[in-house]
């Protein structure tokens, strides 16, 4: 199984907001084993830079904007399950298109992607 992780960078930090996370975290589990595989560019996260913190503005859920996002999930083709803090209603409706189970996590879960996949994967 392939799990997905929006992450700030490469320390592993995870993101809030999963559209705009410069980087997904690409895991890979296999027999109660964890190993990052890679990290992946977040294709959208280049048309909406801000502050990840502070810009918790509400989208509005559209048909193209889902099919936008969708477009943009294209490195994401071969991830099973995304665990996220916080997800805009068209990358939801863009995952759920991908196949892509979409499993929300939160601050108590720990700060970093390996921790919180092990917490959800292992346990």
């Amino acid at each position: 199984m392939k799990i997905a992780v929006p992450v700030k960078d490469d320390s592993l930090e995870i993101a809030t907001r999963t559209g705009r996370a410069p980087f997904y975290a690409v895991f890979e589990a296999i027999e109660n084993k964890i190993n990052l595989l890679e990290l992946r560019e977040n294709l959208h996260s280049h048309e909406h830079y801000h502050d990840d913190a502070n810009d918790m503005s509400e989208e509005k859920y559209t048909q193209e904007e889902v099919e936008h996002h969708r477009n943009q999930l294209k490195n994401l083709s071969d991830v099973d399950l995304i665990l996220v803090r916080g997800l805009g209603p068209n990358m939801k409706g863009a995952l759920e298109l991908e196949n892509i189970k979409v499993i929300l996590i939160s601050k108590q879960d720990g700060n970093k992607a390996g921790d919180v996949i092990k917490k959800y994967i292992i346990d």
